[in-house]
């Protein structure tokens, strides 16, 4: 299951608590989250552990690369990390770039 979704919530805490939900709600799901939060655009990326392995994904390797869109950077783990930025605009283009990693 891939989830690319612009989402409204009004803190880091409630995307990273959603994106966990998500990850443990389904096996094999790949999930990517973009939020303005005081006005900043936000990515999350949460990959379920059996498709990181099953697909050599790295949710920090890919949150890097999807922080080009939005003029910021972020890291994390193999399966769950966040990035920041500065251009909002970017976040749509983000999402739709992130659909070419679980194709």
């Amino acid at each position: 299951i891939c989830i690319t979704e612009k989402i409204e919530l009004d803190n880091s805490q409630a995307v990273k608590d959603l994106a966990f939900e998500l990850k443990a709600a389904r096996e094999n799901i790949f999930v990517v989250l973009g939020v303005v939060i005081n006005g900043k655009p936000s990515l999350t990326v949460a990959i379920s552990d059996q498709l990181a392995k099953a697909k050599n994904l790295n949710a920090a390797a890919i949150v890097k690369e999807l922080a080009k869109e939005i003029n910021g950077g972020g890291g994390g783990q193999p399966c769950y990390a966040t990035a920041g930025g500065t251009n909002i605009s970017g976040i749509e283009k983000a999402l739709e770039r992130a659909k070419q990693f679980v194709v």
